[in-house]
């Protein structure tokens, strides 16, 4: 079954050329994304569009001409259980990747598809096949004094977990500490994966503690602060490709807080900037054995 029309065929969307090659890359997500609603469905999970796939599917009722990718986030409950099933519900070809499936240190999760190619880190040979990026949604500082504290404790668990040499030099060098030094010395004996996995639990356990949501990532760089955990109180269906995506109710005000002026065009912008090698007909492992036998 086809998810793009003129699956083999150019045509102009909003004044770009859109390739019948992207037109198949955006079809293999299509598919992902079936097969993430099919299991957010059997588990009763929510997920919403998120970045440029919530603002392609208001502004165009599908992707963004100049994009390539599908974004969605997830509550953290409902993440943490995608990622307990995903690993047995995703069959061949996809390939659920998380950092707990594979040897790269994903923050996020992926689905990945076998057959072709999706090269994100050339300097990396792990499965790098097409893919739909499954964020964490957290709850962050609000500034409520609890959240203040909560706050404190998810950074230190989370450079703990991610960056170590980092963090024991900011301990060393008189870095305040909110987690016991019994605690802390627990932590540092684990696994890292074990440490991210003790971060994860964390920010679950704290998740309905905030009135602000956010991807961690995002909000170690300052992005996204003022995005209202009420946005997010139900889900909507908007126009997709000719089918539907789910979305947060608050879509609009989200849109204001990732885009600003959601309507002006800014062509390129959510396309990776050129640094990821597509390809709907080539496995990753195909190039990589080209690469090795070209010694590089």
């Amino acid at each position: 079954m086809a998810w793009i029309r003129d699956l083999y065929r150019d045509e102009i969307r909003s004044g770009f050329l859109v390739t019948a090659h992207r037109k198949r890359i955006w079809e293999i997500e299509l598919t992902m994304l079936a097969e993430l609603e099919r299991v957010c469905e059997k588990y009763g999970l929510s997920y919403y569009a998120d970045g440029g796939t919530l603002l392609g599917a208001v502004r165009h009722q599908g992707f963004i001409p100049w994009d390539d990718d599908i974004d969605v986030m997830m509550p953290r409950p409902d993440y943490e259980k995608l990622q307990e099933v995903g690993p047995t519900e995703f069959e061949s070809p996809l390939f659920f990747q998380n950092v707990y499936t594979e040897g790269a240190f994903y923050h996020i999760t992926k689905l990945r598809h076998s057959g072709t190619l999706g090269l994100e880190h050339p300097e990396m040979r792990n499965h790098q096949g097409i893919f739909l990026d499954i964020f964490p949604l957290d709850a962050v500082r609000d500034g409520s004094p609890h959240m203040e504290k909560v706050a404190l404790i998810q950074m230190e668990m989370y450079l703990l977990s991610v960056q170590e040499e980092l963090y024991r030099y900011l301990v060393a060098h008189g870095m305040k500490t909110y987690i016991s030094a019994a605690a802390r010395e627990a932590l540092l004996k684990l696994p890292k994966k074990e440490r991210y996995r003790e971060y994860e639990r964390f920010q679950t356990e704290h998740f309905a503690e905030s009135e602000r949501l956010n991807f961690f990532g995002f909000e170690l760089e300052g992005r996204y602060p003022h995005i209202d955990r009420a946005w997010y109180s139900d889900t909507v269906r908007l126009s997709f490709e000719g089918k539907t995506i789910a979305a947060p109710a608050g879509y609009e005000p989200l849109l204001h807080e990732l885009f600003g002026d959601y309507h002006q065009f800014v062509k390129f912008a959510s396309d990776h900037n050129g640094d990821t090698l597509f390809s709907p007909d080539v496995p990753y492992t195909d190039y990589y054995a080209v690469l090795d036998a070209k010694g590089n």
